[in-house]
């Protein structure tokens, strides 16, 4: 490990449990490790000490390494997930192996998966010259209606070329990563991992036969407002950011990737992904239940 780097174990103030592992994180990590501890809502108010980290162990559920990602990655940091949620697919300990296992994580022990991340901006109808700000994400874009009673209406580019036009109550763009999440609830399939391609997924579209469209890599997607209506975009679902009629988003992959520290073997993450998938149905059928 190199001088003046540190271990930063970012924990999730809303997952109950979460402070008190972290805590005894803090305490099992050996000093030369010089293990730093923060909430994750603050995360962003401590850039610069995150920054010196060299590894990121975030406890909670995949919205914890969401949050995590956006600063680790242009940085290059890798992130050891600690799932304390309900599904955590991109997570990779279980909360029992953490303390026993943390130390091994934080000398950097295992292999890394990059994966890849999106970018996304707001092209105004009214174009000014000022430089558009870009959106960073692991999951997916969203692009989706403003009023429940209503449907968004959108034409589909890629590459400048038409793809598709939509009416539905949202239009998902999503990673491999963000293929297990919102997509697939959507009908998606799933990507492999560490895929490069993304993804256009309809959520209840107007037409049954309006199937979600694997893209090549490197494809460039804008995602036009039409009609007199308004809608909003949402990237990882962090932040919702109003449109209006003619205004564009173009998502794209970002330039950065980000990474995970793994110790598992590659060829488990399908069994693994299986034994995720079947702990959502049952779940999903216990809720059927208890809900008759």
């Amino acid at each position: 490990m190199a001088e003046n780097q540190q271990v930063g174990v970012i924990y999730s103030p809303w997952v109950e449990e979460a402070e008190l592992l972290a805590k005894s994180l803090l305490d099992s990590l050996s000093k030369e490790h010089k293990p730093w501890v923060c909430s994750v809502s603050d995360l962003e108010e401590n850039t610069d000490m995150a920054r010196r980290c060299s590894t990121f162990i975030t406890i909670g559920g995949d919205g914890t390494i969401l949050r995590t990602v956006r600063l680790a990655a242009p940085a290059g940091i890798p992130i050891v997930g600690v799932n304390l949620g309900r599904v955590g697919f991109m997570a990779e300990l279980p909360a029992d192996d953490a303390v026993a296992r943390v130390n091994s994580f934080a000398r950097g022990e295992g292999w890394l998966e990059e994966r890849t991340m999106l970018e996304a901006q707001i092209l105004p109808v009214r174009q000014s010259t000022k430089k558009l700000r870009s959106y960073s994400g692991l999951n997916d874009a969203v692009v989706s209606r403003t009023k429940p009673s209503r449907m968004v209406y959108v034409e589909v580019r890629v590459d400048e070329h038409a793809l598709a036009a939509y009416a539905a109550d949202a239009v998902i763009v999503s990673t491999a990563t963000g293929s297990t999440g919102y997509a697939l609830g959507a009908g998606g399939p799933i990507l492999y991992a560490e895929s490069t391609s993304l993804l256009v997924q309809p959520v209840v579209p107007q037409l049954a036969d309006s199937a979600a469209i694997v893209l090549h890599p490197g494809a460039v997607v804008e995602i036009e407002i039409e009609a007199d209506q308004d809608a909003m975009v949402s990237v990882d679902g962090y932040m919702d950011l109003n449109l209006s009629p003619g205004d564009t988003v173009r998502v794209q992959e970002g330039p950065h990737k980000a990474k995970f520290l793994r110790q598992s073997s590659p060829h488990t993450l399908p069994s693994a992904l299986s034994h995720r998938l079947s702990s959502i149905r049952r779940q999903r059928n216990r809720d059927t239940t208890s809900g008759d």
